[in-house]
């Protein structure tokens, strides 16, 4: 019988034995068999993709030139093709540029906003990191006592060891379907739609100051022609009253200069209120309490409105703010659906770790203690399909809204735009009308004046023609702080400047 060999391990193998061993296989042959299992059998394990899932909903986009062109005809005051920006400083009151930018630098919303575009940022930042390579540090010491009757036996087993582990271990995905890249978008978009909410923050914020400010401006104005008003109807009353007590009148023109007063008083009493009210509003506006709002400076009379541009041009809608952030969230929305697609197929992660492992804490340092492990790990999906669908049938849900409300902020906006441009367009036919009459007031007066110093007329003729001037002034200081908060309204339906419309 011919010697036998023993191999590493105490076995032994006949000579003859080993020459019927085939030779081993190449390592490049062994790697690709190993390859071409791993992807049948992660072929085999794929979750199958709902065939049941609804149709995405369209987007719809800015188009609403028909709408806005029938109303863009030439309007007075129409020059200007290009705005100043800030778009507020157009109306060129220094005070209400002092007042925006306080506004802007002191209100708790716009902070608010800033805190969530700072968030977003975070998670974005996050998500690049989560598609990374992934690294975890561990460090263990554990006493611990292994079992007589388990896998050691004596006198291993029943002995007490203080185990120590240090453990450096590194995970890379391979993300073969997109899914930490889908995320990734997903998480820019949000970072997007969070500066858009913050600009479109800023731009209510502007114009609520601003609408507010010629609010008060036309209240302040008002409450001084109503008492100069009701001034003028106390010298009509007292001198109907005199006339009346020498018998040279009837009762009727002294009741009627007695309801003129009543009016006059409730008028007063409702300016005065509305100025109270467009204070305290403009207080918080700018970040204040109700108890600064005596402090506010009183607005000056209200400016000449701007020019408005000689057309509105429909892409200043798809710019605003508002409707910005929603087509954002429109396409986060559509990258969460894309990864949550990729869970349905296998993917792979590389591992590997490198660490130091000892049952005697001086001998850790020591080159025996060395561990290291490296090897692949296949996700595999098809065991949990349920829960894979009801995740891509929430994101799709998500998708839907989210068009949806993109398409309603669109139809929103556009509307907003005409509405506005069509209030300019009357209060401009009313402005003219006012000016006419206006214009008639004080001829007659003039002409009344004429009379009275010619003994054609009286006292009486006078005052009433003092009283049809102021009555004129109130509607006509109403008018004009009607087309600048309309131009306001515009300014903020368009979206503001547009270098402010994109974060």
């Amino acid at each position: 019988m011919g010697r036998l060999q023993r191999r590493r391990g105490g076995r032994v193998r006949p000579p003859a034995a080993q020459a019927a061993v085939r030779p081993a296989p190449a390592r490049g042959d062994a790697v690709r068999r190993l390859a071409a299992g791993t992807l049948l059998v992660g072929l085999a394990a794929c979750a199958p993709l709902p065939a049941d899932l609804p149709a995405r909903p369209a987007l719809s986009t800015p188009s609403a030139d028909a709408t806005l062109a029938n109303l863009a005809a030439p309007l007075p005051h129409t020059a200007a093709d290009a705005r100043p920006a800030p778009w507020w400083r157009a109306f060129g009151a220094p005070e209400l540029d002092r007042l925006i930018d306080t506004a802007l630098r002191d209100q708790p919303d716009l902070a608010a906003a800033q805190a969530r575009l700072a968030a977003a940022g975070q998670a974005e930042r996050l998500a690049a990191l989560d598609a990374g390579a992934h690294y975890a540090t561990d460090v263990s010491l554990s006493r611990q006592r292994l079992s007589e009757n388990g896998l050691y036996p004596p006198p291993i087993g029943g002995s007490t060891y203080t185990e120590t582990q240090i453990s450096q271990g590194v995970a890379y995905n391979l993300d073969w379907w997109g899914r930490n890249r889908a995320l990734l978008r997903a998480a820019g978009n949000e970072r997007r739609a969070a500066g858009s909410e913050l600009a479109a923050a800023r731009l209510s914020v502007a114009a609520a100051v601003a609408d507010t400010y010629f609010g008060l401006a036309d209240v302040d104005t008002r409450l001084r022609l109503a008492r100069d008003l009701e001034a003028c109807h106390v010298r009509e009353r007292d001198l109907l009253q005199a006339r009346h007590d020498l018998g040279l009148d009837a009762a009727l023109p002294l009741i009627d200069a007695r309801r003129k007063l009543d009016y006059d008083a409730d008028l007063v009493h409702r300016l005065d209120y509305l100025g109270h009210a467009w204070r305290y509003r403009l207080s918080a506006l700018l970040g204040s309490d109700p108890d600064h709002a005596g402090a506010l400076p009183i607005p000056h009379a209200n400016p000449a409105p701007p020019a408005l541009p000689a057309s509105l041009p429909v892409a200043w809608l798809a710019r605003r703010p508002d409707v910005a952030a929603l087509r954002s969230r429109v396409e986060a929305a559509a990258e969460q659906s894309t990864a949550a697609k990729a869970e349905f197929y296998p993917n792979l992660d590389l591992r590997l770790m490198v660490g130091l492992d000892t049952l005697e804490l001086g001998k850790l340092l020591r080159a025996g203690s060395l561990t290291a492990a490296a090897g692949p790990a296949l996700h595999l999906p098809i065991f949990n399909t349920a829960t894979l669908r009801a995740r891509l049938g929430l994101r799709e849900a998500d998708y839907a809204g989210a068009v949806a409300a993109y398409n309603h902020a669109v139809q929103e906006a556009a509307r907003q735009g005409a509405d506005a441009y069509a209030l300019i367009a009357s209060l401009e036919r009313r402005a003219a009308a006012q000016d006419q009459a206006m214009q008639e007031a004080v001829r007659t007066r003039t002409l009344v004046g004429q009379r009275r110093d010619a003994g054609l007329a009286g006292p009486l003729d006078a005052l009433e023609a003092d009283a049809a001037v102021l009555g004129e002034r109130l509607n006509d200081s109403e008018i004009q702080a009607a087309r600048l908060r309309a131009r306001v309204a515009l300014y903020q339906a368009l979206g503001g400047d547009l270098e402010d419309a994109t974060p």
